[in-house]
């Protein structure tokens, strides 16, 4: 939830930055985080769950990130029964979904 709050924060152009939940039966939650930045262009919105990958119009724009946070958003998201999806926001901008339910998938190291 950091990571995608940060990256919100950061890409929001100076609006505030939302959140919400909602449960979801049988015991599941969707975390959504909008923000009104740039977005993300079609053929990039697969790609930066990606480790290491960073578009380029975020290169150009000197940002310091290293293309970790989303990767290990989905990765996290993954490792308890979950998925994360990336949606263009009406109006411009993003909107991340963090849906989570059921059990954990079982790690290879148990």
């Amino acid at each position: 939830m950091r990571n995608l709050l940060e990256s919100a924060r950061r890409y929001a152009s100076g609006s505030p930055v939302e959140a919400s939940l909602e449960p979801l039966k049988p015991g599941g939650a969707l975390l959504r985080i909008p923000d009104r930045g740039p977005g993300v262009l079609e053929e990039e919105r697969e790609r930066i769950f990606e480790p290491f990958y960073r578009p380029p119009t975020l290169r150009k724009q000197g940002n310091r990130g290293v293309g970790l946070g989303l990767a290990l958003v989905r990765q996290i998201a993954r490792h308890h029964g979950g998925v994360v999806r990336f949606l263009q926001r009406e109006g411009g901008g993003t909107c991340f979904e963090v849906e989570l339910r059921g059990s954990p998938v079982p790690s290879k190291h148990s």
